[in-house]
């Protein structure tokens, strides 16, 4: 049997005199003390035990609220890479937790909005802030921005002119000022916003102000250097990079924006707005397998809607995937609610947006007529389905979208050439004389005629049609002179 060590230990009494006691007779009390607790806590209510471990962990647990400072950084960076809605919750949550600096975090959100330029709450924002720091130079003149942006000039004039005669020499009432001058040519505005370059040279607001000042005043070469010395001043921030790509895409620029966009993608990959733009730039520039990689980000991301499914689908259709783009026009119209029992043409009205087809400009010889995104997206699968042979399958949707979609003339074409493609000339010819009826001055519609009735054993009146073919060339009417 181990033995056991008995450590004696000196201790004091009440009178002073010094007694030993052996470890074991220490161990007895304890036991004893600890037979006690246990009898105090049985008897104890469970509300009484309950706050008992409240009062604990009160004690025990670190505080979890971080300083102003610390809110700040966080901020910042999630502002620099454009996280703005993070970087809104962050400021409210700071404002809880810190309300005595709620200014700087209002003020923050303001800044917010002049990058975004949508929603109220920035607009309040701002507006609260200048009222709590009415002598702030800084937080005036962001309100003074964000008011002339909001549409409201002559308040935001009005602010600006308090920001700088607060303080002459804050960078961002001049901005302000130089702002404003875009509607009241006194103000001077390319020599406020030098003045404003100088005084603040790393005020990302300023910045921002001055792609602003130039794009409004279509000085694009401006713009860009403006913008391109933001990207210099923070280079390893999307932020930057984000004005710029944007700036770029609005003139054109689609090869510099989709630079500016991998560069913001780079930073912070799951904001959907950038990334469905991009995704829409790679398209435009036949970049089709880079904007099927975004689109499929997007879907992952719960962000893919039924234009991304329709236009992920033209993309697949480009570079021949023809299977994997029939499955993206289902999606889409499956997301349009095409595929809904209840579907119908005032449920198809209620839930697309207009815009004109590329398909239908063609067909009409420019005369493009507003078809709605299901109308579009529609065709384009049934044309699909044509071009790949299952035109079965492509002449029933043509029938479910005939009687959604009666007298499309996009749909009587298609089914029409359907109808040639199975021999079905009478059906063929009807729907193409129809097409005649209502416009006349389509050489392609009596090529088409022509064609049916040289099956139809009419060569007469294909070789007529021929000679109106040529007519509309020569004359622009199917008759000639």
């Amino acid at each position: 049997m181990a033995s056991v060590n008995i450590v004696r230990k000196t201790h004091k009494t009440t009178n002073g005199r010094q007694i030993q006691r052996t470890g074991r007779f220490e161990r007895s009390h304890k036991a004893q003390a600890v037979r006690l607790l246990l009898g105090a806590l049985f008897r104890m209510t469970f509300a009484q035990l309950l706050c008992l471990t409240v009062s604990i962990q009160a004690v025990t647990l670190p505080a979890s609220a971080m300083t102003t400072q610390a809110y700040e950084a966080a901020v910042d960076k999630l502002f620099m890479n454009t996280q703005f809605n993070d970087a809104h919750d962050m400021c409210a949550k700071a404002i809880k937790e810190n309300p005595k600096d709620k200014v700087i975090f209002l003020n923050k959100m303001g800044e917010m909005y002049i990058v975004a330029t949508k929603g109220r709450s920035g607009l309040d924002s701002a507006r609260q802030a200048a009222r709590l720091a009415p002598k702030n130079a800084q937080v005036v003149a962001t309100c003074a921005i964000v008011e002339f942006l909001a549409g409201y000039v002559v308040k935001a004039e009005q602010m600006a002119q308090e920001a700088v005669a607060i303080d002459g020499k804050n960078g961002r009432a001049h901005a302000a000022l130089a702002l404003c001058g875009l509607r009241n040519e006194m103000l001077g505005t390319h020599e406020e916003l030098a003045k404003a370059m100088k005084l603040a040279p790393r005020d990302v607001t300023v910045f921002i102000v001055a792609g602003i000042i130039h794009l409004r005043k279509l000085e694009y070469d401006q713009a860009e250097k403006a913008y391109s010395q933001f990207v210099k001043a923070f280079p390893n921030t999307a932020l930057p990079y984000y004005q710029r790509g944007y700036f770029r895409r609005e003139v054109f620029n689609n090869a510099g924006a989709l630079r500016d966009l991998d560069e913001v993608i780079k930073h912070y990959g799951n904001d959907h707005y950038v990334r469905t733009t991009r995704a829409k730039l790679n398209k435009k520039t036949g970049r089709y397998k880079e904007a099927i990689d975004d689109f499929n980000a997007l879907e992952k991301m719960s962000g893919a809607g039924n234009t991304s499914y329709s236009r992920r689908a033209e993309c697949y259709e480009k570079i021949g995937n023809f299977e994997a783009a029939i499955k993206d026009y289902r999606k889409a119209l499956d997301a349009y609610g095409v595929t809904k029992p209840n579907y119908d043409k005032k449920y198809a009205i209620a839930h697309a947006a207009t815009r004109r087809s590329a398909w239908n400009k063609m067909m009409d010889s420019g005369d493009a007529v507003e078809l709605s995104d299901t109308k579009s997206t529609w065709l384009k699968y049934i044309l699909l389905l044509q071009k790949t042979g299952k035109n079965d399958e492509a002449l029933s949707e043509l029938v479910k979208f005939s009687k959604i979609f009666p007298g499309d003339l996009n749909s009587i074409y298609a089914r029409h050439s359907l109808y040639k493609k199975t021999g079905r000339w009478v059906e063929a010819l009807s729907d193409i004389n129809f097409l005649i009826s209502r416009n006349p001055n389509v050489a392609e519609y009596y090529a088409s005629r022509a064609d049916i009735y040289k099956h139809m054993d009419k060569p007469d009146k294909s070789a007529a049609d021929l000679k109106r073919v040529q007519n509309l060339e020569k004359f622009g009417t199917p008759e000639g002179e």
